[in-house]
């Protein structure tokens, strides 16, 4: 029996959902835990947590590194909506910088435009804004839109992005749409071109949340054809590409994996209670299955978020 080997990768990403509050309501949102003691809530704990991932996968031999021949190690923030947290997350991305590591968030892009903590210069690598529609109505539907009735449309997008190219020298600025019922015949391809982001990810909604959202294999398969051809630097997923595929963090601080075997997530111990080693060793997680998403030669980026 042959073993597929994963491709080599010059940067590993652990992705780390630090809340799970945020000013929208998705309908589709995964990030749902029942309202946990949160771990950014003590700065020790999040200096602690940094310390550990960084002691195992920057400073240290794991297998992971042997195995993939990563160079540098990306901390992507996510959430919930990371920024809410204001201060709290300025001050774990200024740690994560300190300790080595590169940095990236994905948000929902409302407080890059009205917030009150700016993001301070060179702090951050990569950023990931949210964008499902360029439509109110159906903003609104999926559950894009915060209790004032504020939603984040093309204009605030356009104005966030280039407010980051000025504040963030040499930013990767990445753009992601989750394909549903309410947006999978919509054309992007005027704004993504207009836009000009380095990367467009695309992907199929996941089971997790309202079923009504949810599409088939063909017809996720039809809006990327649609969309693919055009000089536009779209990036795919199916929910198969996505099962086991992911590195995560709770915020709880534990890691945490979906499975093809059954629904929900496993978990691991908290990490800062038994070490990086023991909680990774207690999920699911194939570099191969990972690996194989990026099948792009020319991209040596090898993604766990």
């Amino acid at each position: 029996m042959t073993t597929v080997q994963p491709r080599k990768a010059k940067e590993l990403v652990i992705n780390w959902h630090m809340t799970e509050v945020c000013n929208y309501s998705c309908k589709y949102c995964f990030a749902k835990w029942g309202r946990p003691k949160e771990l950014h809530r003590s700065e020790q704990e999040i200096e602690k947590l940094l310390d550990n991932l960084a002691d195992y996968f920057i400073k240290g031999t794991p297998t992971l590194k042997e195995t993939l021949g990563y160079e540098s190690v990306r901390l992507n923030f996510a959430g919930g909506e990371p920024m809410m947290l204001g201060n709290t997350f300025i001050t774990a991305l200024a740690l994560a910088k300190q300790k080595g590591f590169k940095t990236s968030i994905i948000t929902n892009g409302h407080y890059l435009v009205h917030g009150k903590s700016p993001l301070p210069k060179d702090t951050l690598d990569m950023i990931g804004i949210s964008f499902d529609s360029q439509y109110l109505k159906t903003r609104m539907k999926i559950g894009r839109i915060d209790r004032k009735g504020n939603s984040f449309g093309v204009n605030e997008l356009t104005q966030a992005l280039t407010k980051l190219t000025q504040s963030q020298t040499g930013i990767l600025t990445k753009v992601n749409t989750v394909v549903n019922s309410l947006n999978w015949e919509e054309d992007f391809s005027d704004l993504i071109t207009n836009l000009k982001p380095y990367k467009w990810k695309v992907l199929q909604v996941m089971p997790y949340g309202d079923n009504e959202l949810l599409i088939s294999k063909n017809q996720f398969e039809d809006f990327v054809k649609r969309h693919n051809g055009l000089g536009l630097p779209i990036y795919s997923e199916s929910n198969s590409t996505m099962t086991e595929s992911y590195l995560m963090i709770n915020p709880e601080g534990c890691f945490y994996q979906n499975s093809a075997k059954h629904s929900g997530y496993k978990y691991s111990a908290c990490i800062n209670s038994c070490g990086v080693e023991k909680a990774l060793s207690q999920i699911e997680f194939d570099p191969s299955t990972f690996s194989s998403r990026y099948k792009d030669k020319n991209i040596n980026i090898v993604t766990i978020e």
